[in-house]
């Protein structure tokens, strides 16, 4: 953690781990923020900073997150907007965590049988009305472990409670929202056994902005000064404006959105079978992430949620 200009005039009487044991007072209320530069991740860190006297923007960078340098905007304009807040950022490298937790070989394979054409969309045969269940079922657990998004959320949300139980941070939150159903890891369903989860380590895990509308995060946003129009996030999107958020250049994440996902998912009940997967996969890849890192005062077998793969 930064030491502070103020903190800095006093070291000839306290050292600096004196200063930084103060800085991690109990009577300061401190929270981290997964924090992407976007609308969404900025509206979470804009309604939850006038609650706390620290705030950690934490940023996760990985092979294949580019342009990093697009969130300082973000971050000047929280600070000015908050100059009697103590906020401070951070790049934070989780490309360990992913190698450890995705599941390459399952993912490679899928991939490769969508793209040389052997697996083709669920709805060709829905259901397997026209095959067999058994058939339909295997299919589309092999394109489920190309969900790309799910994968590195699971590695982020290990490498945040990493830096959580390292920086002795006990409330976190993030910019999920439920627009996004391609990116399991904002489900609601999902998002509940994620908050079981952290807390059961001793974090709070909030996500703000999951009860809003983007109208309603844009506005407060533009209101407040942190951005300069009232529809950012549409005007970033189609690069009508320079962009602030770090950008996903993840081939897989391309082919998962663009192709993969509408051919997993097409109905109702293709739409549930798919959460029911999330839950699923997040409950047991969390719980070997958590065993990987060696969280060992965390039970995860505490946990109801069946894995569903």
């Amino acid at each position: 953690m930064p030491i502070t200009a103020n903190a800095q005039k006093g070291c000839s009487e306290k050292t600096f781990r004196d200063i930084e044991w103060e800085n991690r007072m109990p009577d300061k209320k401190r929270i981290a923020v997964m924090f992407s530069g976007g609308t969404d991740s900025t509206y979470a860190a804009w309604s939850q900073i006038p609650l706390y006297d620290q705030i950690h923007l934490i940023t996760f960078i990985r092979v294949g997150l580019r342009k990093p340098e697009n969130i300082r905007e973000g971050v000047a304009r929280l600070r000015a907007a908050f100059t009697a807040k103590e906020i401070t950022h951070k790049f934070i490298d989780f490309e360990d965590v992913c190698q450890k937790a995705t599941p390459h070989k399952e993912k490679w394979e899928a991939q490769q049988q969508v793209l040389s054409q052997k697996i083709s969309p669920l709805w060709e045969d829905p259901h397997g009305m026209l095959f067999g269940r058994e058939r339909y079922d295997s299919r589309r657990r092999t394109l489920f472990m190309a969900n790309e998004c799910l994968h590195c959320k699971v590695a982020m949300h290990l490498a945040a409670i990493r830096f959580c139980k390292q920086e002795n941070i006990t409330e976190i939150c993030d910019g999920s929202n439920p627009e996004q159903l391609d990116d399991g890891s904002q489900l609601e369903d999902v998002k509940a056994i994620a908050h079981d989860i952290f807390g059961k380590l001793g974090i709070n895990y909030l996500s703000p902005v999951f009860h809003s509308t983007p109208e309603q995060r844009c506005g407060a946003l533009y209101q407040a000064g942190i951005t300069d129009h009232p529809d950012h996030k549409k005007l970033e999107k189609t690069h009508q404006i320079p962009p602030r958020q770090i950008q996903c250049t993840v081939p897989g994440s391309v082919l998962w959105t663009v192709c993969i996902f509408p051919w997993l998912v097409y109905d109702g009940q293709s739409c549930n079978d798919y959460i029911k997967m999330c839950r699923g996969y997040y409950t047991e890849e969390m719980k070997r992430g958590l065993c990987m890192l060696n969280l060992e005062d965390f039970q995860m077998e505490r946990l109801s949620e069946g894995s569903g793969r």
